[in-house]
């Protein structure tokens, strides 16, 4: 080989560098804690080998699933971190909650917490000012409570699920959520609110017959966890007794709720899986503002409506992003 020869593949070899380095890198480890596992799994995974982390060459899952049992997250969490993962995604608040208890050096991405300041996971939204941040579930109760105002307006009772594990603090406070301003503002628009409490999917039978006994006739479900999991029991007893379901998750009003007002999910996780593709390129969670939903959505069952014997206002029907028939 001549000089200009060796000189030119000396070239090849250097611009090759960067990839031949990439190649040889280590996978990142991705620590996923969660409550209940992710029925969109395929979905997300794919979205991430699109942001360039592959399972098998980019990176690998470590999965601490707990099984809708919430008490089983804090050694879950533990063991992410003998395992010294990379990174923590902890999908939903009960998660978030247990994550940002367990570590204060590696980096987590929550999804789902609807009160990561007031449940002390992040110091502001702005300004995370630890090794946490993540997306926002921010459920718009007022908007919600004015549509079932407009969709059953002689409701008197309104019954809505409390989760106290959704509302944990990481320091062990006590907290109640936005349930009291809910109630409250409810109250102002002539509807009662009343909460029974479920803690696991033991407690949805007994809630079921409390809240029949209490003759509801609007039943307000707001996502977390224990509820996603539980949906389609929830919908179906509401419809068997003739009680207009309302939620902020499509997902309920697809299994057959009545109407559900709500951030857009899918674009929620999108947001929280770009905030994950940041840290895992070296970004500091300090760094990264939590971010709120972008976008909300109506959807309307107009069939179960039909079978319940409500009319739908029709400029509610104009206004919804969906109107599933």
């Amino acid at each position: 080989m001549n000089r200009r020869e060796t000189m030119l593949a000396l070239a090849a070899l250097g611009a090759l560098g960067p990839r031949l380095a990439a190649a040889q890198a280590p996978a990142k480890s991705i620590g996923v804690l969660s409550l209940s596992r992710n029925p969109n799994w395929s979905a997300w995974t794919q979205f991430l080998e699109k942001l360039g982390w592959a399972e098998g060459k980019g990176v690998r899952f470590e999965l601490a699933i707990a099984d809708g049992k919430a008490d089983l997250l804090p050694e879950l969490a533990a063991g992410l971190i003998r395992k010294n993962v990379d990174v923590i995604f902890a999908d939903g608040p009960d998660a978030a909650v247990d994550a940002a208890r367990a570590t204060k050096t590696i980096p987590v991405v929550f999804f789902g917490a609807a009160y990561p300041v007031e449940q002390g996971i992040v110091e502001s939204l702005a300004r995370p000012g630890g090794n946490v941040t993540g997306v926002v579930f921010h459920s718009a109760y007022v908007k919600q409570l004015e549509f079932v105002r407009q969709v059953v307006p002689r409701a008197k009772r309104a019954a809505h699920f409390r989760m106290p594990t959704a509302t944990r603090t990481v320091d062990g406070r006590a907290f109640a959520g936005l349930f009291p301003q809910i109630e409250s503002t409810a109250k102002g628009m002539g509807l009662e609110m009343r909460s029974f409490r479920v803690t696991g999917q033991d407690d949805f039978e007994q809630a079921f017959k409390d809240i029949k006994a209490w003759q509801a006739q609007a039943l307000v479900t707001y996502a977390t966890p224990p509820t996603v999991l539980a949906r389609q029991r929830i919908v179906d007893f509401a419809n068997a007794n003739r009680i207009a379901s309302f939620s902020d998750w499509r997902g309920f009003t697809e299994a057959g709720g009545l109407f559900s007002y709500g951030p857009l999910v899918s674009e929620l996780r999108a947001q929280a899986t770009r905030q994950l593709d940041r840290v895992l390129r070296g970004a500091r969670p300090a760094d990264l503002p939590v971010e709120l939903p972008a976008r909300y959505e109506f959807v309307i069952n107009r069939k179960t409506a039909a079978t319940l014997g409500i009319k739908i206002p029709q400029e509610l029907l104009l206004r919804a992003d969906q109107v599933i028939d």
